[in-house]
């Protein structure tokens, strides 16, 4: 049932789900997975007030759950408070969500600025799961931005067939960083979104090698 509900949110139909999530708290207060499914809805369509009076009254009564932890590290981080998103990550680095904590911990200190402490945690999270597209491109963004090309490469080389234009702009920067022609991954990137590839662009042109491949800017 509770897939079903979730499977209904992602369809978009945000009323209705959130509407059954709420029946379901009601049915059976006791148990914290519940609100930590509203929770989850609330932010995801940025009811930003709604989630936090939510997390507040669940977190008192189940003050060492792990998802409610989670989803107020969510929260914060979601309205860029990244210290207090810190905080509650901090707390799960440990236990069974420990990647996605590892991750978003590396999401909030990448945006504070703290560039080696967010390439530790997304290489932590990286490591719990080489398959993981986003910890993978996040290490290569990081290492791209340090200038460690050679690494960022090697981490993308799994996904270079992915039809993702940020896995193949970030791709592609590397192989040229290396010393290699990446000028076909960066086609692709343009090809797939030409806005978020001058985005994109906009960001690195201080990286070593960038005008190597100007001519697909």
């Amino acid at each position: 049932m509770a897939d079903k509900m979730i499977a209904q949110f992602n369809r978009g139909e945000h009323d209705a789900a959130i509407q059954e999530a709420v029946r379901r708290i009601d049915e059976k207060p006791t148990d914290p997975k519940r609100y930590a499914t509203l929770a989850t809805m609330l932010i995801g369509i940025k009811a930003f007030d709604q989630a936090s009076q939510l997390l507040v009254k669940a977190l008192g009564l189940f003050p060492n759950d792990a998802e409610l932890t989670y989803d107020a590290g969510l929260l914060a981080h979601a309205q860029e408070n990244d210290q207090l998103a810190v905080r509650y990550f901090l707390q799960l680095t440990q236990g069974p969500l420990q990647a996605d904590a590892q991750y978003m911990l590396a999401l909030s200190y990448q945006r504070m600025g703290q560039a080696q402490r967010a390439l530790a945690f997304a290489l932590t999270a990286h490591e719990a799961d080489r398959t993981r597209l986003d910890a993978a491109l996040l290490c290569a963004e990081l290492l791209l931005g340090l200038g460690v090309f050679e690494q960022a490469a090697a981490l993308l080389r799994p996904f270079a067939q992915v039809q993702d234009a940020k896995v193949l702009f970030t791709y592609g920067m590397a192989e040229t960083g290396a010393g290699r022609d990446g000028s076909a991954w960066l086609t692709k990137a343009k090809a797939l979104d030409p806005k978020g590839y001058q985005e994109q662009a906009g960001r690195v042109r201080d990286i070593a090698g960038f005008l190597k491949v100007q001519n697909h800017d």
